[in-house]
Formats: C-alpha cells, sequence, structure tokens
C-alpha cells in the first residue's frame, strides 16, 4: 500500500493518544462507575465506533493506493480549419504568380493552393467561408473533403454579388463556422491580396486571438499592382503588412501565394498543427483506494450514533 499524501498520517499519531486518554483518564472512570452495564457497553462501542471513524477518515485522506488497474487511453482532438477566401473584384487580376498575366487569376492561386492541402490532409475537417462585401458561410465543417473540393472547383468571383472587400466580416464569418461544443485546435486560413476597403481587420484578429483562433494568412498577387478591368486610375496592389500582421497578431503563420511550394508550405504548417484523433494506449498504474475508507468512516460513524440509541 502507498499513500499519495503520507504526511497526512502523522495525523493519526495525535488522535489515537487522544482517544486513549478519553478510555482512561479519571473522570471518565468515575463516570463509567455509575452506569448501568447497558449503558456502558453502549458508551464503549460508541467511543470506539468514532474512533475507528477519525483513523479511517485520515487514511483516506491520505490517498491509499493498491492493486494494479489500467487506465483509458488519452482522447486528443484534430485540428479543425476554416478556408476563408476573398472573392472580391481585385481577386481576379491575373497578376503575382510568376508574373503571368495570362496565367492564374489571384483568386484561382489562392484555390490552387488549398485545393492542395485539403487533398493532402483527407484526416482533417474543414470549412469554407466566401465574402464579396459580406462574409457567408459557405460549407461548415464536414470530413466529407470530396465536398470542400468540389465546391473549390466551382468557386468563381462571381459566386456572391456586391462591392468592395470587408476582411473583418469575411474573418468572422469563419470564425462563426467553428463548433464550441467540439473543443478542438482552430485555424482560418485567409486567402486574400489584403486590400480592404470596408470594415476592421484589426477588430476581428483581437476577436480571433480572444477565442484561441490562429490565421494562416496566404497572400496572393503582386506588390507592384494591376489595374481593375474598367477603372484604368485604379491599381490593386497586394497588402503583405495586413497579411503578415493577421499572421503575427493571432499566432498564425504567414505563405507568400507567389512561391512555386506555397501548397506544400501550407500541407506541412497544417500537418504540423494537427494532433492525431485517436485514443491512446492504456497505461497501468495502482489504483485508487480513498473511497473504500471514506466508506467505512462514514459507517463507522453511523454505528458511533447508532449504539448509543435503546
Amino acid at each position: 500500500m502507498i499513500f499519495d499524501f503520507p504526511w497526512v498520517l502523522t495525523i493519526i499519531a495525535v488522535v489515537i493518544p487522544l482517544i486513549i486518554f478519553n478510555f482512561f483518564f479519571a473522570r471518565g472512570r468515575r463516570i463509567l462507575k455509575i452506569l448501568p452495564n447497558n449503558l456502558k457497553v453502549q458508551l464503549v462501542v460508541s467511543r470506539l465506533c468514532f474512533g475507528i471513524f477519525l483513523a479511517c477518515l485520515i487514511i483516506a485522506l491520505a490517498g491509499p493506493r493498491w492493486g494494479v488497474g489500467q487506465t483509458s487511453g488519452e482522447y486528443r482532438r484534430a485540428l479543425d480549419v476554416v478556408i476563408a477566401i476573398d472573392i472580391s473584384r481585385s481577386m481576379d487580376l491575373h497578376d503575382g504568380f510568376n508574373d503571368d498575366v495570362n496565367g492564374l487569376s489571384r483568386l484561382e492561386r489562392g484555390v490552387s493552393i488549398v485545393r492542395e492541402a485539403v487533398t493532402a490532409l483527407p484526416g482533417m475537417r474543414f470549412a469554407v467561408a466566401v465574402s464579396r462585401n459580406q462574409g457567408v458561410i459557405a460549407i461548415p465543417l464536414t470530413w466529407n473533403n470530396d465536398v470542400v473540393l468540389t465546391f473549390l472547383d466551382v468557386l468563381h468571383g462571381s459566386s456572391l454579388t456586391g462591392r468592395g472587400t470587408n476582411l473583418e466580416s469575411l474573418v468572422d464569418a469563419a470564425a462563426g463556422a467553428f463548433q464550441i461544443s467540439y473543443p478542438s485546435s482552430r485555424v482560418i486560413l485567409l486567402v486574400s491580396d489584403g486590400e480592404a476597403l470596408s470594415g476592421s481587420l484589426n477588430a476581428a484578429l483581437r476577436r480571433c486571438g480572444q477565442n484561441g483562433i490562429a490565421i494562416t494568412a496566404i497572400a496572393v498577387g503582386s506588390d507592384e499592382g494591376s489595374n481593375i478591368p474598367g477603372n484604368a486610375d485604379i491599381i490593386s496592389r497586394r497588402d503583405t503588412d495586413a497579411m503578415r500582421m493577421a499572421a503575427r497578431e493571432t499566432g498564425g503563420a504567414f505563405i507568400d501565394g507567389n512561391r512555386n511550394n506555397a501548397g506544400e508550405a501550407l500541407t506541412s504548417h497544417l500537418r504540423s498543427l494537427a494532433s492525431e484523433a485517436k485514443t491512446g494506449e492504456g497505461r497501468n498504474e495502482i489504483k485508487a483506494r480513498w473511497f473504500l475508507f471514506t466508506i467505512l468512516a462514514i459507517m463507522a460513524f453511523g454505528a458511533s450514533k447508532v449504539s448509543l440509541l435503546k
């Protein structure tokens, strides 16, 4: 037998002498002499039971253990990821990646990066939020990655109506996709050029930080910028500083969407964050037995009272 708190047992060294003294001190003996025999027996039994009560209570507090048992394995939650995609007009520009104006648009490049990660991580839950001035959840959290991939394949700039870019609304919508009842690690993949014409991204970042949500910012587009179609005087540039800030303020990561290995970098980052969602092997440990002494203490205390009844 071992004890979690063996020092508690030292209390018994104080209690036992008090009990013995209570039995044999002179006044106690005189009281016993004048009592009828049946009351003498009741009083002695009551005191004995009360002594057992105190001893059992002290032992229970000391945390006794014996015997070997196996604990159940530890369950660890997986990583939940919400893909937040900016589909404003500036995301239709063909600049940035390989500087090929005839190649992928900003939106297409961002989607291709997250699509590579979703394909490579089948054991992870994903959701999708999109925004053109107003953020909405397009796909709630799901284990079915095929649904997410199908949506990403058909996503384009005209999927939503509206004008302007509101990254605050997009981030808030993405944060709302997480389930409070499912305590997992939570990450938002923010796919954008970082330009915001309305809303306060800083306010959304503070809320994410308070709720333990990290933002991995995937910045697409070029730093030099490109003209908005139909508005030759307006140049849309990638706001790298805003995207880096989103990652830094929430404890996330920044990924340059113009890198050839951006998809691989994102996959590696998410895989490093993910914890295995499985039941681990149990381990042997000595069983706690304090509850047995607690039961004995309750029984002894009850007996000490019942023994005095006629």
